[in-house]
């Protein structure tokens, strides 16, 4: 039976049952590879999604108070914190290789968001209001929006316009 060219243990065939073991195992190992970059994409990509849900949900409250009430103010500083803490949120994700590009929008985002609280609280300090600081506020604001908005084409898989954007294409 061992002299049978169809039994598996055949002394020719030895050498290529490591060789199979080999390449399954290599095969294996990539494929866990992709499934683990996958995974920290997908976990990126819901991290992202949960940040953009706490904004957003920020947003809609800072739309909704109303001026002439007088808790404005205060409702307005606290939503902007809330909205502080997320883009800060953001900012401390892991990127993935992927969206690379990402990584230095968020940090800047998250600059200009802090920047825009902070210069906030001090235009309305003392019961005041202070209009430089504050229209040097809405700026920091506005910036922090147009990287919120370039971060947001990105994962979408668009590319970002705009007079900031410089578009690099990198095979």
């Amino acid at each position: 039976m061992k002299n049978n060219p169809k039994y598996l243990h055949n002394k020719k065939l030895r050498p290529i049952v490591p060789f199979f073991m080999a390449v399954w195992l290599v095969l294996t190992v990539t494929a866990c590879g992709k499934s683990k970059e996958e995974e920290k994409i997908n976990a990126y990509r819901d991290s992202m999604t949960s940040c953009y849900e706490n904004i957003a949900s920020s947003a809609s409250a800072l739309d909704a108070i109303n001026p002439s009430a007088n808790s404005a103010v205060n409702d307005m500083l606290t939503q902007l914190d809330q909205m502080n803490t997320a883009f800060q949120d953001m900012a401390a994700l892991e990127v993935p290789e992927e969206y690379s590009s990402i990584e230095s929008m968020a940090d800047d985002a998250a600059y200009y968001m802090s920047e825009a609280s902070r210069l906030y609280h001090e235009a309305f300090a003392d019961g005041g209001y202070q209009p430089d600081v504050g229209n040097s506020a809405k700026l920091q604001f506005k910036a922090a929006m147009t990287y919120l908005s370039y971060i947001g084409d990105i994962l979408m898989g668009e590319v970002p316009e705009g007079e900031e954007v410089t578009v690099t294409i990198t095979y």
